[in-house]
């Protein structure tokens, strides 16, 4: 016997569900973290990833919808993001979710 679907529940009517789309494979990559205000960037390794999404150890603290940019370092793939959320990970580090918008190819498939 199966068992049912997920539900999705959402806020309103036109607000997003709050559970996720896709699974997340573990991939562990390095990424560039650009924040559009900054002329800097962040080297970070992935934790795992979908094709609109990630979860990302950093050094920095990021704010909650904050914009940026993620290119990945082994690849040709970039997106325009935003932080889902920052939590503390270890001493001197954070985990952030980010959703990207219109990413470039699969995330989920290694590099050759």
């Amino acid at each position: 016997m199966g068992y049912p679907p997920a539900r999705r529940r959402s806020v309103g009517r036109d607000a997003p569900p709050l559970c996720r789309k896709e699974a997340r494979i573990v991939v562990k990559t390095f990424v560039n973290l650009y924040d559009p205000g900054k002329p800097t960037f962040e080297l970070a390794p992935t934790i795992d990833i979908s094709c609109h999404g990630a979860r990302v150890v950093t050094k920095k603290f990021w704010q909650p919808n904050q914009p940026l940019s993620v290119r990945s370092i082994r690849s040709n793939l970039y997106s325009s993001a935003r932080v889902v959320y920052c939590h503390p990970y270890t001493d001197n580090s954070f985990v952030i979710g980010i959703e990207m918008y219109h990413p470039t190819g699969d995330w989920t498939k290694p590099s050759k």
